[in-house]
């Protein structure tokens, strides 16, 4: 992740300028998530080793005080792939309302332990990765890098349906969810209710569970594998 975050990070600094990062900031671990300044620049050399970043002072290194760096050709694609979220990380992302006493509980004691145990993917929502900042961002962010969403429309959302449509607008598999008795007396909205809609019932976990797992495979291209 911290070499996804150097590259972020360059290939935006040099997008605004035009020109070559003539040196590092002095915050420069901080902002990629690296615990050092030396663990950083050994970083920073090894997507170099990788033809993704080039340096102007390649025999002049001493492992810190890296200059004039920019992305190569290479390290341009991956950038735009980042940015445009084709690269994924190894875990999904729900949108759902938080606070309700059925969903909630739902949702950790069967929808995140079913994702972890059928294909080893964790399940984040806005809660996990609460930090300072700009919360619309971070959230653009968690499901750019995400390797698909899952979608709770139980309660109509607006959130979790603009949500939907940002995943879907990035090439996201998207999967809807929605309480089996709120799905047959109202359905979903008609942008999304003839979507594959995996029906849940919070006393029966079973059915769901499978029905889910077996909706990820196909999505994920996960068929083959077995865990």
């Amino acid at each position: 992740m911290q070499a996804t975050n150097i590259i972020r990070y360059i290939g935006d600094e040099t997008s605004k300028s035009g020109e070559q990062l003539s040196e590092l900031p002095v915050d420069f671990h901080s902002i990629v998530g690296a615990p050092n300044r030396r663990f950083a620049a050994r970083l920073v050399e090894q997507l170099c080793e990788r033809k993704l970043l080039s340096l102007a002072n390649p025999d002049g290194r001493d492992g810190v005080d890296l200059r004039h760096i920019e992305l190569t050709l290479d390290g341009w694609e991956r950038y735009e792939a980042e940015k445009t979220g084709k690269v994924s990380g190894k875990y999904g992302f729900i949108a759902m309302k938080f606070g309700d006493p059925i969903l909630d509980p739902f949702v950790e004691k069967t929808v995140r332990p079913a994702v972890k145990d059928g294909i080893g993917y964790d399940l984040l929502d806005m809660r996990n990765v609460a930090r300072a900042g700009i919360i619309d961002n971070i959230m653009r962010t968690q499901i750019r890098d995400a390797a698909f969403v899952i979608v709770d429309l139980t309660h109509d959302n607006s959130g979790a349906y603009w949500e939907a449509g940002y995943a879907e607008g990035l090439g996201k598999p998207v999967l809807y969810i929605c309480e089996k008795g709120k799905f047959d007396e109202a359905k979903t909205h008609f942008d999304t209710n003839h979507c594959t809609t995996v029906l849940w019932d919070h006393q029966d976990g079973n059915t769901f569970r499978q029905e889910l797992i077996a909706t990820l495979r196909r999505s994920l291209d996960l068929y083959s594998e077995r865990r």
